[in-house]
């Protein structure tokens, strides 16, 4: 049944706007269902054809699809067509394939925007009695944790944002990365990349503290995409990273004052506990979100904001890096494995379909290394 349900889905059509008909439903249209994807060059494209603003045609599910080509096709040639904008992952999932990347084409990753674990002290040695009460680090994997961080992160950005539209409604000085490579791609980026999206992705617990551990973790990532191109191509996409870049950095400016805010909080914290001063104690102070946008918009003078963002997100890439290439080693070796146990057992078929399968997620971590491996060069 859901291998049923998973194909009428991939391959049914709606309305020009791509919703389904009216909450009737979506059609199966007989040979233009058949059309493969291609991100790169497409050669047809499909519309929905009632007659002008027939909206009561379109409601009822009436009218034709027509396929137009967009360039000239030689004779032989396979008719394709471009699904629309999906990273590797997305498309993996919803269609069971990864594009071969032939020339270059838009990709994305995911950047973890906190480190897994905070040192609260990173500028001084912890006593072993404070690290055995885990006094001086924060679990940043656990969404009791993170949650209230992540909100807030969302929320600055969205505040520097109408500040910064404020600021150039006004005329007033606009920071040097507010516009300097707006326009670039003009209306070639796709719209996902062009919004902030934080994802939060399972992570296993360290090895060996399964025990430790005995609930989900899982680490809030900020989506981030730009071209990607194959060794034959020669194009220049710097200003396309340069500007994957810049589109994420509200997010981990706001991210890094958090963190210092939280590190404040604790030396205010451990002051009070050292002094035994009932007049001195003091209650360390909130988040504040107010500050946590001024940073976004680099508003903040108290720091540099920027440098702290960019070394947040190297981290953060050389992290998803690792668990990319660790995840992979290991379900390569699990395949090998369940292939060498079932040998004796002579299912070629089943043996097909999960190098099918490890084959389509081996694509989709490459596509998203390639991002991280041409945005760490850029940041």
């Amino acid at each position: 049944i859901f291998s049923a349900f998973s194909s009428v889905l991939s391959r049914s059509f709606g309305d020009a706007a791509g919703r389904d008909l009216d909450g009737k439903g979506r059609m199966l249209v007989p040979l233009v269902d058949m059309l493969n994807h291609d991100g790169e060059d497409p050669n047809v494209i499909w519309k929905w054809h009632v007659g002008d603003g027939d909206e009561t045609k379109i409601a009822e599910g009436k009218g034709d699809i027509v396929v137009t080509t967009l360039r000239d096709v030689a004779k032989g040639e396979e008719l394709v067509k471009c699904y629309g904008w999906r990273a590797a992952w997305d498309i993996a999932g919803s269609y069971g394939f990864v594009p071969a990347l032939k020339t270059e084409r838009w990709e994305c990753a995911v950047v973890p925007l906190f480190p897994a674990v905070l040192d609260l002290v990173p500028n001084s040695i912890p006593t072993p009695s404070e690290m055995a009460r885990e006094d001086t680090t924060l679990d940043l994997l656990l969404e009791s944790n993170y949650g209230t961080l992540v909100k807030a992160v969302i929320a600055a950005v969205d505040a520097a944002s109408e500040i910064r539209a404020r600021q150039k409604l006004s005329g007033g000085d606009m920071n040097e990365d507010d516009d300097s490579t707006e326009g670039d791609d003009g209306d070639e980026r796709p719209d996902q990349l062009n919004r902030l999206e934080v994802v939060s992705l399972f992570r296993p617990p360290p090895s060996g503290d399964d025990d430790k551990f005995p609930f989900p973790r899982r680490q809030p990532c900020v989506v981030v995409g730009t071209k990607i191109q194959s060794s034959d191509c020669d194009t220049d996409n710097a200003h396309h990273h340069r500007r994957a870049i810049e589109a994420v950095l509200p997010a981990y400016r706001a991210a890094a004052s958090a963190i210092s805010q939280l590190r404040d909080n604790h030396q205010k914290i451990s002051s009070s506990s050292s002094s035994n001063n009932d007049d001195d104690d003091r209650s360390p102070s909130p988040i504040e979100a107010s500050r946590m946008a001024m940073a976004a918009a680099s508003l903040d003078k108290d720091a540099d904001w920027d440098t702290l963002a960019l070394k947040l997100m190297q981290d953060g890439m050389k992290d998803r890096c690792r668990t990319l290439v660790k995840d992979g080693k290991v379900a390569e070796s699990w395949v090998a494995r369940r292939n060498d146990a079932e040998n004796s057992m002579d299912d070629p078929q089943g043996r097909e379909h999960r190098q099918f399968r490890a084959g389509m997620a081996r694509d989709a971590r490459e596509a998203e290394l390639n991002v991280l491996r041409v945005l760490q060069t850029t940041a």
